[in-house]
């Protein structure tokens, strides 16, 4: 009997001992990474979400491609989009890290408000490059250790900037005219982020 329960305690025991190392480790890193303030940016259009469905609505309304009121009523149809599991996972075990989370949008910011509102809870910062340049820029000045995104020109500046690339898949049904050939620049891709 005192045999049966030692064995119960020891398991127990060993469990609990797993956990602690597990959280002090956990801890440590969070820690390390709030200090420092590491960043990870994520590409938002075909990144983090599906944005055809907005794209779509702003043509819809017959806006002119580029215009301030395209934008407004891109960046308010967010309701429209389809967030992608992946990605959005990826983002959030970076930011239970303590590694601070940047949406980058290529698309202006007129009416970005209430999508950056949608987004508060992952989203420690919003970047709309109104160029390559810029983007590259942000990257470097920053303290970024990714940059995850489906755009070459995005994979491409991460390496510019010395970041390092993630490659997010383009969903199939994407009518976004971005150049898009992944493995094209040595970069790793993230499985099921087409999706």
């Amino acid at each position: 009997m005192f045999e049966a329960l030692a064995a119960y305690f020891g398991k127990w025991y060993a469990r609990l001992k797993a956990f602690s190392m597990l959280a002090g480790a956990w801890g440590f890193l969070f820690s390390v990474n709030s200090l420092i303030g590491f960043q990870a940016g994520f590409e938002y259009d075909d990144g983090l979400s599906y944005s055809t469905p907005a794209f779509k609505a702003a043509e819809k309304d017959k806006l002119e491609p580029g215009t301030p009121d395209y934008w407004n009523s891109v960046n308010r149809s967010y309701a429209l989009e389809r967030l992608k599991p992946a990605p959005w996972l990826a983002a959030w075990a970076l930011k239970a890290l303590g590694v601070k989370i940047a949406v980058f949008c290529d698309r202006g910011s007129e009416g970005a408000d209430s999508l950056e509102a949608s987004w508060r809870k992952l989203a420690d910062y919003f970047y709309f490059p109104a160029s390559e340049d810029a983007k590259y820029k942000v990257l470097e000045k920053r303290r970024f250790i990714l940059y995850a995104g489906a755009s070459d020109s995005g994979i491409i500046q991460a390496r510019k900037a010395g970041v390092t690339p993630l490659r997010l898949q383009k969903s199939h049904r994407s009518s976004l005219p971005f150049a898009y050939t992944p493995g094209k620049f040595g970069e790793r891709q993230l499985p099921l982020s087409r999706f």
